[in-house]
């Protein structure tokens, strides 16, 4: 899932900074892969919560199977926000945007992708540290899409609207990032109890 949803936010990124309509257009079809395995992942949950063998069976205990849904549904979110963007890019591809909105959203988008990223390798690696790290890089974030929002009030038009909607899931991606960072650390400190 990850994987899925990092290159569906790099091609949407991509499809802005190069008016590619086409490319925006694909990546609003890739959502339903992501909505597919999240959908997997909560029927092995339900399946372990039913029969406690599974998990066993599985190699799994039923906390990382909890946590591992709960992670896999806030995937499913962040490529809903992806998918936010494809469809406001789709409303800009045809516009000229400001070289320097662009730009600022590419750096934007880059750094919420990096904390994605980061959020997904704490996990993995069941890293506290990197999981924290999360946390704290996601105001930098924060005053990043404030940045683009300044700038953005200073033009005119509807493309205004969408850019706006834009940078607001930017931001989201991260906050989700972070939210499954909380996560990661909720579980690893439950292992150690």
């Amino acid at each position: 899932m990850h994987i899925i949803v990092k290159g569906m936010h790099e091609d949407i990124m991509t499809a802005i900074q190069r008016n590619d309509r086409k490319l925006a257009e694909d990546v609003l079809t890739r959502d339903n892969e992501v909505d597919r395995l999240h959908w997997l992942v909560a029927r092995q949950h339900n399946i372990i919560l039913q029969n406690i063998s599974f998990a066993e069976k599985m190699g799994i205990t039923i906390e990382l199977a909890a946590t591992s849904f709960l992670i896999s549904r806030i995937i499913e979110r962040i490529g809903d926000h992806v998918i936010r963007i494809a469809k406001n890019a789709v409303n800009i591809t045809d516009k000229k945007i400001d070289e320097e909105i662009v730009e600022k959203l590419q750096t934007a988008s880059h750094l919420s992708l990096e904390i994605f990223n980061q959020s997904i390798t704490s996990f993995l690696r069941r890293n506290v540290k990197a999981a924290n790290e999360t946390i704290d890089n996601v105001s930098k974030l924060e005053l990043k899409c404030k940045e683009i929002n300044k700038l953005i009030l200073k033009h005119k038009g509807e493309d205004v609207i969408s850019i706006g909607y834009v940078v607001e899931s930017i931001r989201r991606i991260g906050e989700y990032s972070v939210d499954i960072s909380e996560s990661v650390i909720n579980h690893i400190i439950g292992m150690e109890k």
